[in-house]
């Protein structure tokens, strides 16, 4: 992993995340799974957020995050929690 650098910074900062389902169920079976991939990568891509690793088994997911000193990791997965969230409960039946 290379250094990132800004004006007055140089940093390298990486989050891993691990998000776990209400009573840890096995909600993200197969035809979800690639979705589910598919719709945290765009948020990332639309807010800016650098996802590194994104690891989806059936009871969590895993995440790796590269991010800039100005956002904060709470900020980050508020964002990806609350739009993942709305997006993969429009899939579900």
């Amino acid at each position: 992993m290379e250094l990132q650098r800004n004006t007055h910074h140089v940093f390298r900062l990486m989050y891993h995340f691990v998000r776990i389902p209400k009573y840890r169920r096995k909600v993200f079976s197969e035809p979800y799974r690639s979705e589910l991939k598919a719709i945290i990568l765009k948020i990332g891509y639309d807010y800016g957020i650098d996802i590194v690793e994104l690891e989806v088994p059936t009871d969590h997911i895993h995440m790796v995050v590269r991010s800039v000193p100005k956002q904060s990791p709470s900020q980050m997965m508020q964002v990806i929690k609350s739009i993942s969230a709305r997006e993969f409960f429009k899939l579900r039946p």
